[in-house]
């Protein structure tokens, strides 16, 4: 072969190639070996890196397994919210078949037994519930309760912060608009006595209402409520006055004893003249005591100059003789 120029030199790359010859093909059951070894090598390398994903994902579902456990688990033991406490208590009254005391704390969700015992309950929104002997009821939350059996009474005590509250029965439920009323599941029927104010009782069908004076019975099977006048007080509140919560005389004017004691007993207040009415506001109380409103209003006027009288339904203030 001549290069491009004519000449006959020799290539050194194409002599040294031309004395080359192949390499001999490996026996098949090396080249077979060669290649286990190499996809063995292969699949411990992909393996290695799919395991260290798998553990790293399965790292994480741990932690947020355990992070939810301990959120349900802070969430299952979380203190139930605190719907009452308790004020007054006459015999056995129990809460979750726990005796109930002055000063313990209902928490939402609590059925309460009043069994042959009374008691007076401060809800946590404002207002003074009560409960008869032989009443269950239950809070389902702060301001809603259940009425199963027996009697409770509701003052809302105008003037505090009240939230008001719904009592549900089988009968329907009863809300409260402001006012003092009773709730009494007898047999076959709910009656509603208001005593000031109006109440709400909700139906599937209709709402009624019920105003200061009277009393709806709901009936199972009849075709309407019953209405009829009630008293606002006299021997059918008696237990409920008994179970007043108690009220702070110390440094208060007389006029806001007064007041309160007819709040407590459904009776007018009435004074004998002007210059009655003024001495109720001049004179200011010292000391504690703890009675029932009308036991309380004697043992306090019998330290002034003043003196009081069951007139009807009137409370009359006069001047002592």
């Amino acid at each position: 072969m001549s290069d491009e120029d004519g000449s006959n030199e020799s290539d050194p790359l194409r002599d040294l190639f031309a004395h080359v010859r192949p390499r001999a093909v490996p026996p098949e059951a090396d080249g077979a070996e060669i290649r286990r070894a190499l996809f063995a090598e292969w699949d411990a390398l992909t393996g290695r890196r799919v395991l260290i994903k798998r553990l790293s994902a399965a790292a994480a579902a741990a932690v947020l397994i355990a992070g939810s456990a301990t959120l349900l688990l802070r969430m299952s033991t979380a203190p139930a919210a605190v719907v009452a406490s308790v004020e007054r208590v006459r015999g056995n009254v129990e809460v979750g078949g726990a005796a109930l005391a002055v000063g313990g704390r209902i928490p939402s969700a609590a059925r309460i037994d009043t069994h042959d015992g009374q008691v007076a309950l401060r809800l946590d929104g404002g207002g003074s519930l009560r409960l008869a002997p032989q009443t269950r009821l239950t809070f389902a939350a702060r301001g809603r309760a259940s009425l199963d059996a027996g009697t409770v009474y509701f003052d809302s005590e105008a003037g505090l912060t009240a939230r008001g509250l719904e009592v549900r029965t089988a009968f329907g439920t009863v809300r409260d608009v402001g006012t003092q009323f009773v709730a009494r599941l007898a047999g076959d029927s709910l009656d509603v006595d208001v005593r000031d104010g109006r109440v709400a009782i909700g139906r599937a069908a209709d709402a009624i209402d019920v105003r200061a004076g009277e009393r709806v019975s709901v009936t199972i099977g009849a075709s309407a409520p019953r209405r009829e006048a009630v008293a606002r007080f006299g021997p059918e509140w008696d237990w409920a006055e008994r179970l007043a919560p108690p009220f702070d005389i110390d440094g208060r004017p007389l006029i806001d004893l007064l007041r309160w004691v007819e709040a407590q007993t459904g009776r007018t207040l009435v004074f004998a003249d002007a210059s009655t009415e003024q001495a109720a506001r001049d004179t200011v109380l010292s000391g504690t005591i703890d009675l029932e409103p009308l036991s309380k209003l004697a043992a306090v006027l019998a330290t002034t100059d003043l003196d009081y009288s069951l007139d009807g339904e009137r409370i009359v203030i006069r001047a002592s003789k």
